[in-house]
């Protein structure tokens, strides 16, 4: 049986302490709505018994950031990684800084196709390349990405104070920015030249004018993910399963509004004026006025005893093509991933693979020809990280142009009208995160 006790030496620092709590995440389950679920093949789905178990871990503060990691310490964890507990009495890591992201949800959208188990293996594909290196010490990973139309979009690295970088063709140019210690960039949109957000981790959110970065807001809670439908359509959800818990918030172009009927969703995305967003195992739709859940846990891997099913990620295509990728989050190893389509009547499991990971991030992004990117990294006990291609019903895993053990994969972006993509991370030494740390932004095709 895996070991129920991860290495949190590898997450902590000096400054941290442990805290005898057990948080417990994901949404309590609402009755499916009139959308329905189903299944289109012969996957190993079953019907979950219980909400999952998700525990939150803390980031280190500003003054233990800027020590970098310790000697003889085991290799530093990602510090905005997602880790999951999968029973009772688990003891999450508490420090000075915010608390870490839980799991999501994710939509795709494609022909729906039959579900199919598979083992992936590497299969060619455009070849994705590092296009640009910064060296900013150990903390210095890019974290969140935004693209805007072919040639332009947002990157951003660091982990104490983050800093800004503007596309412009296959130029990446650092733009000034509000980075503040703690506020490590966790989501980021963007509409049009003259809007664009960027939302760090512990309630930071910045704006881009067209001319210049600024604190828009400053939210009292840890956020999980944001959506960017348009100037007058912001979402922000909040860390779940922890004490004062942000909760979701919607921006109207004027002021922040919390909406009550949002609590408990970590994740979204929005085609048009469609706004779908998950949470534990279920997904929503916002239907103008309140959050119409449905719950789509059959649809996820089985439920065991060291596991926690959920939504971690989604991509609204269209009204009536969504996607969304689920993970079992089996303990000290994650997975197994499925893949769920919307097609515009009913959720269904259109793909399976028996591979290991969790995303850490809310991140997955079209390829350009109904298939998806999705971005995994390895549990607390490992440095391997994979990029997962989705297409035509079958999950492989894509070659990288470092190995394996020396990258890390935190978010990925679709460049719209191509079909190509922008990934963001960094390299690192082999199976050590804390050491030879370079934030690396990667492309493929576009």
């Amino acid at each position: 049986m895996p070991s129920s006790t991860p290495d949190w030496s590898a997450l902590a620092s000096q400054n941290e302490r442990l805290a005898d709590k057990v948080v417990r995440g994901g949404t309590p389950q609402a009755a499916p709505s009139s959308t329905g679920l189903r299944e289109t093949g012969h996957g190993d789905t079953q019907i979950l018994t219980a909400v999952p178990w998700l525990t939150a871990s803390a980031a280190i503060s500003a003054a233990s950031c800027a020590a970098g990691p310790r000697t003889g310490a085991a290799p530093r964890r990602s510090l905005l990684r997602r880790t999951v507990s999968r029973r009772p009495g688990r003891r999450a890591v508490a420090g000075t800084a915010a608390v870490l992201a839980v799991a999501g949800v994710t939509s795709v959208s494609a022909a729906a196709a039959q579900a199919a188990v598979t083992h992936p293996s590497i299969v060619p594909t455009p070849a994705w390349k590092i296009v640009k290196r910064v060296h900013a010490g150990a903390l210095g990973q890019f974290t969140a990405v935004t693209t805007l139309g072919r040639s332009s979009g947002w990157a951003f690295d660091g982990q104490s104070k983050p800093t800004a970088w503007k596309r412009n063709g296959s130029a990446w140019t650092k733009v000034a920015f509000p980075g503040k210690n703690g506020q490590a960039i966790v989501a980021a949109g963007a509409t049009s030249g003259s809007n664009a957000w960027a939302f760090g981790m512990n309630g930071q959110a910045a704006h881009w004018n067209g001319h210049r970065w600024s604190t828009q807001h400053t939210f009292r809670g840890a956020i999980s993910s944001a959506v960017v439908a348009g100037p007058s359509n912001v979402w922000v959800f909040g860390m779940t399963g922890i004490p004062g818990a942000l909760g979701t918030w919607h921006y109207n172009g004027h002021g922040w509004a919390k909406v009550a009927s949002g609590h408990g969703l970590t994740g979204g995305s929005a085609a048009g004026t469609t706004d779908w967003a998950f949470g534990g195992t279920s997904v929503a739709r916002w239907n103008g006025h309140t959050w119409v859940r449905t719950s789509v846990k059959k649809l996820l891997p089985a439920k065991q005893e060291l596991n926690g099913p959920s939504v971690t990620s989604m991509f609204a295509q269209s009204k009536t093509s969504v996607w969304a990728v689920g993970d079992g989050n089996l303990q000290d190893e994650g997975g197994p991933v499925v893949v769920l389509h919307y097609n515009g009547h009913s959720w269904a499991k259109v793909a399976s693979a028996k591979t290991g990971g969790y995303q850490a991030f809310v991140s997955v992004a079209p390829d350009g020809h109904n298939g998806l990117w999705i971005p995994l990294s390895t549990p607390a006990g490992g440095t391997i990280a994979s990029f997962m291609h989705y297409a035509g019903g079958h999950l492989s895993v894509t070659q990288l142009p470092v190995a394996s053990d020396k990258i890390d994969l935190q978010a990925v972006a679709g460049i719209p009208g191509t079909s190509g993509a922008i990934a963001v991370g960094f390299t690192h030494s082999a199976s050590s995160l804390g050491s030879a740390v370079v934030g690396v932004i990667l492309q493929q095709g576009g």
